[in-house]
C-alpha cells in the first residue's frame, strides 16, 4: 500500500541533486513491470508497434485455441473459460500499456468468437457443463458493445462482420442463447 508522502519529504526530494533524483526514479520505475512496459512503449516505440503488439497477441490466441492440445480429454467449456480469462488479462495489459482502444474491441471480439470457431465440438459435447462459460462469454459480449459505443462510429463498419458473427455464435449455442435477452444483447447489430 502506498503511503502518503509528507510535505517536508516532498520538499527534500525536490531539493535533491538531479543525479540522485534520476537514480531514485530509475529504481522506483524498475519495481513496476507494467510501468516499465508503458514507458518503453511511450518513449521508444512508434504507432506501428501498437499494431504489431496487437497482431502478436491475436496470433498467440489463435495458436492456443486451434491447438490439438485443446481437444485433450479433460477440456470442458469451464476450462476453456479459464483460458479466455487468462487472455482477457493479456488484452487488458495490452490496453494499459498502449492505450489501444480499437485493438481492445478487436481482441475481445476474437476472444468471444474463437472458441466457437475452433472448439465447437468440445462446446457441443459438454452442454451440461457450460453454464459458467456461457455467462462469461455473454458478459464479454455485453462489454464489447459498451466499448464499441465509446469508439468513433467511423470504426463500426470495420467491426460489423465480427460483431454479427459473435451474435450468431451466441444465438446458436443453447447455453448462451438463453442468456442473450437477460444481458440485453441484440440478435443482429445494426449501427
Amino acid at each position: 500500500m502506498a503511503k502518503k508522502i509528507s510535505d517536508e519529504l516532498k520538499k527534500a526530494i525536490k531539493d535533491l541533486p538531479v543525479v540522485q533524483k534520476d537514480k531514485l526514479l530509475l529504481r522506483l520505475v524498475a519495481k513496476d513491470s507494467l510501468l516499465v512496459e508503458k514507458l518503453q512503449h511511450q518513449l521508444l516505440e512508434s504507432a506501428a508497434d501498437v499494431e504489431e503488439r496487437r497482431e502478436a497477441l491475436a496470433s498467440h490466441i489463435h495458436a492456443h485455441f486451434s491447438s490439438d492440445n485443446m481437444g485433450f480429454w479433460s477440456h470442458s467449456p469451464g476450462l476453456m473459460m479459464m483460458d479466455l480469462r487468462s487472455f482477457s488479462g493479456a488484452v487488458t495489459r495490452h490496453v494499459k500499456i498502449t492505450g489501444d482502444k480499437y485493438g481492445e474491441v478487436q481482441l475481445l471480439l476474437l476472444l468471444v468468437n474463437i472458441p466457437f470457431v475452433y472448439q465447437q465440438k468440445i462446446l457441443n459435447n459438454n452442454l451440461h457443463r457450460a453454464d459458467k462459460f456461457a455467462k462469461y462469454v455473454v458478459q464479454k459480449a455485453q462489454m464489447i458493445f459498451k466499448k464499441l459505443s465509446a469508439l468513433d462510429p467511423d470504426y463500426y463498419l470495420e467491426f460489423e462482420q465480427d460483431v454479427n458473427k459473435m451474435l450468431q455464435h451466441l444465438q446458436h449455442y443453447p447455453p448462451t442463447a438463453t442468456l442473450m435477452t437477460t444481458y440485453g444483447l441484440p440478435l443482429i447489430w445494426e449501427y
